[in-house]
């Protein structure tokens, strides 16, 4: 715990060119001042060893582990310093833009299926038995789900921008609920 385990490291400067690189069998990395044990650092052609090697970063071992968490656990704030930290290592942001827009987007989604549900139930007065009504329903929950899922996914692989693959579903919801519920106001 809280040790990285034969490990190279290579600083840079704000022009990204290579200050040194270091070489450890262990590395203490609990706080953000990390200490390097029996490190070899290589630096203008030359190597020294030194017992403890002091570096400091910005990150530390609680940082690092909130960057390898399950986003669905995380709330807004946590994936807004989540989202803040993945710019500076240059990691996509993709994912956690995905899961803010869901957790946005999710009261919405209630509402839509609550006011669906509700306008179906209005309207199954044709369906004579119990199981056919039943069987719609769990019908149309398998498709939504599916296309649910279906835009998620175009959105992970970045096929369709994040905003898209949220929203969309939602608006075909939305008309989806205004097209029967006028049906149902006509009868």
């Amino acid at each position: 715990k809280n040790l990285l385990i034969d490990t190279f490291i290579s600083q840079y400067n704000n022009n990204f060119e290579v200050i040194r690189h270091i070489h450890s069998d262990k590395i203490n990395i609990e706080k953000n001042n990390w200490k390097i044990f029996d490190a070899k650092i290589y630096e203008n052609d030359t190597t020294s060893k030194t017992e403890i090697f002091n570096i400091y970063s910005n990150f530390s071992y609680s940082k690092i582990l909130t960057l390898f968490s399950n986003l669905s656990s995380l709330s807004l704030i946590e994936l807004f310093d989540l989202q803040k930290n993945y710019k500076l290592l240059n990691y996509s942001t993709t994912e956690v833009n995905l899961q803010i827009h869901k957790i946005i987007s999710y009261p919405v989604y209630l509402l839509l299926m609550t006011i669906l549900s509700s306008v179906i139930m209005f309207n199954t007065k044709n369906f004579r038995s119990n199981t056919l009504k039943i069987s719609f329903g769990l019908f149309l929950s398998v498709i939504i789900y599916y296309m649910n899922n279906f835009f998620i996914v175009m959105g992970k692989s970045e096929k369709i921008p994040v905003l898209i693959s949220i929203w969309v579903p939602l608006i075909i919801l939305i008309i989806s609920n205004i097209v029967i519920s006028f049906k149902l106001n006509e009868k």
